[in-house]
């Protein structure tokens, strides 16, 4: 009855994320990206003028395109890593 908005008894069977990456990868992929979104921040702040950081909106948009740009970061990365080990686990099979 309510398929036509995408409710469905069955599951839905997708990939985990991070799903055949070593958990040593995944630590240095999110210290990594906590990294690059402290330096994103870092550099906006110094690119934007103090008069214009006395806005509140202006003041947040430093953290938030860091925050953006980590959670690309991430994602890109995941989804490399993700064919990588897919790509090692079909090479071992053969």
């Amino acid at each position: 009855m309510l398929s036509w908005l995408g409710i469905t008894k069955g599951e839905k069977e997708g990939r985990p994320f991070f799903g055949n990456v070593s958990k040593r990868a995944v630590t240095l992929v999110l210290l990594t990206s906590l990294i690059l979104m402290n330096v994103v921040k870092s550099l906006f702040l110094y690119l934007i003028p103090k008069i214009y950081l006395e806005d509140a909106i202006i003041a947040v948009l430093p953290g938030i395109i860091g925050l953006l740009v980590a959670l690309v970061y991430i994602l890109v990365l995941e989804r490399l890593l993700h064919e990588q080990a897919i790509s090692h686990k079909e090479r071992d099979q053969v």
